[in-house]
């Protein structure tokens, strides 16, 4: 008993020490949890916004596999369509013709 008396103050003092302890490591864990929580909101926005670019690149590929597609159907027709056949001139009509074009 004589101990409790004369140490009272020590014994309070640790007790106190602890229960300081434990709230600043709980004071330290709730920052940390509100700093992890602000960093899961911002990698989403930033995933949110690859997603988006993402879905505008596979737009453009398909646009452009369409307009691909188009000119190969279109050369496909030119290679198959019968060529135009050229008039030939005799030589008074092309001496005539150079001639109308140098007089303009």
């Amino acid at each position: 008993m004589e101990f409790i008396k004369k140490s009272w103050k020590w014994i309070i003092g640790v007790i106190g020490f602890f229960v300081g302890l434990v709230w600043f490591m709980n004071s330290n864990s709730s920052k940390k949890v509100k700093k992890l929580k602000k960093n899961i909101k911002r990698n989403e926005k930033k995933t949110k916004e690859v997603e988006k670019k993402i879905n505008t690149v596979k737009k453009e590929k398909q646009v452009t596999k369409k307009k691909i597609s188009n000119v190969n159907k279109k050369l496909k027709d030119v290679n198959n369509s019968n060529p135009i056949t050229i008039k030939k001139k005799s030589g008074k009509d092309a001496a005539k013709s150079l001639r109308n074009r140098l007089k303009k």
